[in-house]
Formats: C-alpha cells, structure tokens, sequence
C-alpha cells in the first residue's frame, strides 16, 4: 500500500515539473507571456557621404574691343558774301534732270539767310529767310510765318525742272495753323524769277543782315 501511494505521488510530482517547464519555455520566448513584441528594427542605411569641392573658374579672356573711328564733324560754315546760284541746278546749262531731293537741297542751301524780294511788286519787303527754318522781320524778330523749305512746284517736269515753291507755316495771326507756298522761283537765263504774283518779275536774292544777326 505503501508503495502504490509513493508511485502515485512520483507521478504527480513529474507532471507538475512537466507543466511547470513547459511554462518556463512559454514565458521566457519573445519576452515571456503577455509582454509587447519586440519593435521590427529597420534596416541599417548608411547615408551618403558628400564632399564639398570648391570650384574655382577659370577666368575667360574677354577680348578688349576696338574702339570705332570717330567721325570728325564738318565744321558749319556761314557763308556772309553774295548769293550764287548753283549751276549744276540750271536747266539752260544741264540737260539731264537731277534727283528731287539734289534739286531742293541745292535751292536751300542758295536761298539760307538771304533776304528776297520781287522787283516788280510795288510792296518791296523782303522775306528773310534765315538758317534752321526761322523768318524774320526786318527788326530781327520772328514773323508770324515760320519753317520756310523748298517743295515741288506745280510747274516742274522732267523738261521744266527749273522752278521750285517756297512753303511755309502759318503760324500767328487769322490764318495761324496753315500752309502757303509763298513763293514760285523759276531760273531762267541766268536769273531767278518770282512767277506766283500778279506782277512777276526778277527775285532779288540778297544776302540777309537781319539773319546773319539774329
């Protein structure tokens, strides 16, 4: 009897360490019964090593420039003696005609700072018709017409070309703010005529005082 009660104890006692061991194995594993799972490590990167390089560039060589020839301006010259037409202007000296433009730079530059007048009219006033466009009164001050230039005429043709117009602006007194070809030239037999007026006659083309002074 004795020993059936020991062998039953042996056996109790051997199931006990049984249970016990296998419960030791349980809580001990990934941090025993009950515990949070471990955090998942993610995986170790090593970052990229940068290193700074300090460029120095290369200086370009900018090619000096020339320096462009400077233009020696034509000193203005005022011319003080008498009036001369220019022949190569005449159509009783040339035959072919010359360029418009040829034609009306030459009159300009006949007629700049002349006093005219028509030696038939029995109004003898002249007209001053001075540098840079101005007119002037006899007195040197500034008319009630002014930019006086050298147009077309009505009259000129590629067999008359000799005749040009002298417009200017209005630009005082009733009229102010129009145009008026104030005068008709015509060269002829080595003169110059004023055709426009009801008594033509002979231009007397003087050198202008009055725009040499003013």
């Amino acid at each position: 009897m004795f020993r059936g009660s020991l062998a039953k104890k042996l056996g109790l006692l051997a199931s006990i360490s049984f249970a016990v061991s296998a419960i030791f194995v349980v809580g001990c594993g990934d941090g025993g019964v009950g515990a949070p799972p471990k955090p998942t490590l993610a995986p170790t990167t090593v970052p990229p090593t940068f290193v700074r390089i300090t460029v120095t560039p290369r200086p370009t060589d900018t090619p000096t420039p020339t320096p462009l020839p400077t233009a020696t301006p034509e000193p203005f010259i005022v011319d003080t003696g008498p009036p001369e037409f220019p022949l190569e202007l005449d159509p009783d000296l040339v035959d072919s005609k010359p360029e418009d433009d040829v034609i009306f730079d030459g009159w300009t530059k006949y007629l700049t700072n002349t006093s005219v007048f028509n030696s038939k009219s029995t109004d003898n006033s002249p007209l001053h018709l001075c540098a840079n466009g101005r007119v002037l009164n006899a007195d040197g001050s500034l008319a009630n017409i002014q930019n006086w230039r050298i147009v077309r005429s009505p009259a000129i043709s590629s067999y008359d070309w000799g005749t040009v117009a002298v417009k200017i602006d209005i630009v005082g007194g009733r009229w102010a703010g129009r145009e008026w070809d104030v005068l008709t030239l015509v060269r002829r037999v080595d003169k110059v005529f004023v055709t426009n007026n009801t008594t033509p006659g002979e231009a007397v083309v003087e050198r202008s005082q009055v725009c040499l002074a003013g």
